[in-house]
């Protein structure tokens, strides 16, 4: 593995934990959630018009119609995501939001993605692992309403795919980023505008969690294109799936949530299960050509944010 694949998936690992992190804090600290989601998606998009200034992207979508959707149900699905850290915690949520990879594989003939029959039971067995798992967070309270709501975002996801796929041919990095973005702050002011309570009372504190939250949306989206353009598919994925690992012990440490070894060896188990379905499918990456990360054509995968 090169420098660069090691750097990457170290950047994508802690902008993912940090988000995660981020995101929980605010949920437990009686932020509005509509505001949590105004400042991280505000945050997100001043990077990208950074970023897009630097590399001199076009930050005008080249299909309009696409981008809208895919606003419509990132967007959603975000909010639903963001929503769950109510009720669970950022440990679950990195864990079960990796579910959408076996679901993939079990539904992907009804999408014109068929796999083989290892991958099927491989990914059969992934969900057997986080069947186990779920049985062990029915001590958090209002488990089922945060399962429910994350499982409705994963779901969005899923369904999301096939208009990702045609954006990741039409338009630039910048874009890839910008609509996400937007789309939490869309979101974040249609419940914002209606509401006639006042702020949450954002202190220091609070807004420097909320513009991590941001950053990390931005690292990971960034960091995943980078890793896709040196990469194989499955070893472009194991940071994102090493991340679900290594934000157990963060949250253990940072909000003193209670660390199962049951739980922890069960998340693993669905990790590696995980892994080795992509493994399975493995697709090369990009001819050099077509692999310089540089330019405005991207290479997108959908992140978990």
């Amino acid at each position: 593995m090169s420098v660069l694949f090691y750097f990457w998936s170290f950047i994508l690992i802690t902008s993912i934990s940090l988000m995660g992190l981020a995101i929980r804090c605010l949920a437990t600290s009686g932020m509005i959630f509509s505001e949590t989601l105004i400042l991280r998606g505000l945050v997100c998009l001043g990077l990208v018009v950074v970023f897009a200034r630097v590399k001199k992207l076009s930050l005008v979508p080249k299909s309009i119609g696409t981008q809208t959707i895919r606003a419509l149900v990132a967007g959603m699905a975000l909010t639903a995501f963001s929503l769950s850290y109510n009720w669970l915690s950022a440990s679950t949520v990195a864990v079960i939001s990796n579910v959408d990879v076996p679901m993939l594989v079990i539904l992907g003939s009804l999408v014109g993605q068929p796999s083989s029959v290892r991958a099927k039971v491989l990914s059969f067995i992934s969900i057997v692992f986080l069947v186990l798992y779920t049985l062990k967070i029915q001590s958090e309270p209002n488990w089922i309403l945060g399962l429910g709501t994350l499982l409705f975002g994963l779901f969005l996801l899923c369904f999301g795919y096939a208009f990702i796929k045609k954006s990741m041919n039409e338009e630039n990095q910048g874009i890839t980023i910008l609509t996400p973005a937007l789309a939490l702050m869309a979101y974040g002011l249609a419940q914002k505008i209606p509401d006639t309570s006042v702020a949450s009372g954002w202190n220091h504190q609070a807004l420097w969690v909320g513009i991590v939250s941001g950053i990390g949306m931005f690292g990971a989206y960034y960091a995943t294109m980078k890793l896709y353009a040196l990469v194989d598919i499955a070893t472009a994925e194991f940071p994102t799936l090493l991340a679900s690992i290594v934000i157990q012990p963060l949250e253990w440490l940072i909000f003193k949530e209670p660390l199962q070894v049951s739980h922890f060896i069960l998340s693993i188990a669905f990790v590696a299960c995980t892994y080795f379905i992509l493994n399975n499918n493995k697709v090369a990456p990009k001819n050099e050509a077509e692999n310089d990360i540089d330019s405005d054509t991207n290479n997108e995968n959908v992140v978990h944010v």
